[in-house]
Protein backbone atom coordinates (compact mmCIF):
# COMPACT_ATOMS: atom_id res chain seq x y z
CA UNK A 1 0.00 0.00 0.00
CA UNK A 2 1.50 2.98 -1.00
CA UNK A 3 1.57 6.22 1.68
CA UNK A 4 1.12 8.43 -1.34
CA UNK A 5 -2.48 7.19 -1.63
CA UNK A 6 -3.21 7.49 2.24
CA UNK A 7 -2.46 10.89 2.84
CA UNK A 8 -4.85 11.59 -0.78
CA UNK A 9 -7.44 9.86 0.78
CA UNK A 10 -7.34 13.05 3.30
CA UNK A 11 -8.85 15.29 1.05
CA UNK A 12 -12.18 12.93 1.08
CA UNK A 13 -13.05 14.63 4.55
CA UNK A 14 -16.79 16.04 4.22
CA UNK A 15 -18.69 17.02 6.93
CA UNK A 16 -20.70 19.61 7.97
CA UNK A 17 -23.60 20.42 10.77
CA UNK A 18 -26.13 23.16 9.92
CA UNK A 19 -25.46 25.05 12.91
CA UNK A 20 -21.61 25.18 11.97
CA UNK A 21 -22.61 27.44 8.56
CA UNK A 22 -19.86 29.54 9.08
CA UNK A 23 -17.11 25.92 9.34
CA UNK A 24 -18.24 23.38 7.11
CA UNK A 25 -15.44 21.33 9.30
CA UNK A 26 -16.04 22.80 12.68
CA UNK A 27 -18.03 18.78 13.68
CA UNK A 28 -15.06 17.17 12.07
CA UNK A 29 -12.53 18.40 14.94
CA UNK A 30 -13.70 15.91 17.45
CA UNK A 31 -14.22 12.99 15.65
CA UNK A 32 -11.99 11.16 12.91
CA UNK A 33 -12.44 10.70 9.41
CA UNK A 34 -11.96 7.10 7.97
CA UNK A 35 -10.50 6.34 4.64
CA UNK A 36 -9.93 3.36 2.31
CA UNK A 37 -8.67 3.80 -0.82
CA UNK A 38 -11.27 2.15 -3.50
CA UNK A 39 -8.18 0.82 -5.47
CA UNK A 40 -5.58 -0.56 -3.33
CA UNK A 41 -7.83 -1.15 -0.24
CA UNK A 42 -5.46 1.42 2.14
CA UNK A 43 -6.49 2.82 4.98
CA UNK A 44 -6.02 5.92 6.37
CA UNK A 45 -7.89 7.89 10.01
CA UNK A 46 -7.41 11.26 9.75
CA UNK A 47 -7.85 13.87 12.52
CA UNK A 48 -8.92 17.78 11.56
CA UNK A 49 -8.04 20.82 13.55
CA UNK A 50 -9.69 23.99 13.78
CA UNK A 51 -6.03 25.51 13.11
CA UNK A 52 -6.39 24.28 9.75
CA UNK A 53 -3.85 21.59 10.32
CA UNK A 54 -4.64 17.54 10.05
CA UNK A 55 -2.89 13.85 11.00
CA UNK A 56 -3.33 10.78 9.40
CA UNK A 57 -2.28 7.57 10.52
CA UNK A 58 -2.14 4.60 8.44
CA UNK A 59 -0.11 1.34 8.00
CA UNK A 60 2.55 2.02 6.01
CA UNK A 61 4.17 -1.08 2.86
CA UNK A 62 6.42 -2.78 5.28
CA UNK A 63 3.62 -2.94 7.67
CA UNK A 64 4.55 -0.08 10.04
CA UNK A 65 2.44 2.61 11.31
CA UNK A 66 2.72 5.58 9.73
CA UNK A 67 1.79 8.71 10.97
CA UNK A 68 1.83 12.66 8.78
CA UNK A 69 0.80 16.16 9.10
CA UNK A 70 -0.41 18.46 6.84
CA UNK A 71 -2.94 21.63 6.84
CA UNK A 72 -5.86 22.20 4.74
CA UNK A 73 -7.91 24.50 3.13
CA UNK A 74 -11.14 25.43 1.98
CA UNK A 75 -11.88 26.59 -1.61
CA UNK A 76 -15.21 27.68 -3.88
CA UNK A 77 -16.85 29.19 -1.27
CA UNK A 78 -16.31 26.24 1.00
CA UNK A 79 -17.22 23.39 -1.92
CA UNK A 80 -13.56 21.93 -1.91
CA UNK A 81 -11.11 20.81 0.90
CA UNK A 82 -7.59 20.51 -0.07
CA UNK A 83 -5.08 19.02 1.63
CA UNK A 84 -1.04 19.66 1.61
CA UNK A 85 0.49 17.32 3.23
CA UNK A 86 4.06 18.31 4.93
CA UNK A 87 6.81 15.36 4.77
CA UNK A 88 10.50 15.64 4.15
CA UNK A 89 11.70 16.07 0.64
CA UNK A 90 12.75 12.66 -0.35
CA UNK A 91 10.06 10.75 1.26
CA UNK A 92 9.20 7.96 -0.79
CA UNK A 93 5.88 7.88 -2.27
CA UNK A 94 5.23 11.18 -0.85
CA UNK A 95 1.54 12.21 -0.54
CA UNK A 96 0.74 15.07 -3.20
CA UNK A 97 -1.96 17.98 -2.54
CA UNK A 98 -5.20 16.90 -3.53
CA UNK A 99 -8.54 18.64 -3.37
CA UNK A 100 -12.46 17.27 -2.70
CA UNK A 101 -15.39 18.10 -3.18
CA UNK A 102 -16.89 19.08 0.32
CA UNK A 103 -20.61 17.87 1.05
CA UNK A 104 -22.83 17.91 4.75
CA UNK A 105 -22.54 14.22 6.58
CA UNK A 106 -22.74 13.66 9.98
CA UNK A 107 -21.18 11.03 12.83
CA UNK A 108 -21.91 7.32 11.40
CA UNK A 109 -22.52 8.27 7.94
CA UNK A 110 -20.54 6.54 4.76
CA UNK A 111 -19.99 7.57 1.27
CA UNK A 112 -17.50 7.50 -1.51
CA UNK A 113 -15.52 10.40 -2.75
CA UNK A 114 -13.35 11.03 -6.26
CA UNK A 115 -10.74 13.53 -5.20
CA UNK A 116 -8.51 15.60 -7.65
CA UNK A 117 -5.81 12.81 -8.28
CA UNK A 118 -8.89 10.54 -9.64
CA UNK A 119 -8.74 8.24 -6.86
CA UNK A 120 -11.96 7.36 -5.00
CA UNK A 121 -12.13 6.70 -1.46
CA UNK A 122 -15.10 4.86 0.81
CA UNK A 123 -15.19 7.73 3.80
CA UNK A 124 -17.14 7.25 7.15
CA UNK A 125 -16.76 9.76 10.08
CA UNK A 126 -16.82 8.06 13.41
CA UNK A 127 -17.35 10.05 16.97
CA UNK A 128 -14.35 10.92 19.13
CA UNK A 129 -10.49 10.36 18.44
Amino acid sequence: MKFRMLALAGAAILFAGAAYADDPMANTYANSVITKDKATGAMSTLLFNQDMSFTGKTTGPDGKPVTYAGTWSLKDGGKTICLMPAVPAGTPNAPMPSCSPLETHNVGDSWTVTNSQNQTFDVSIMAGR
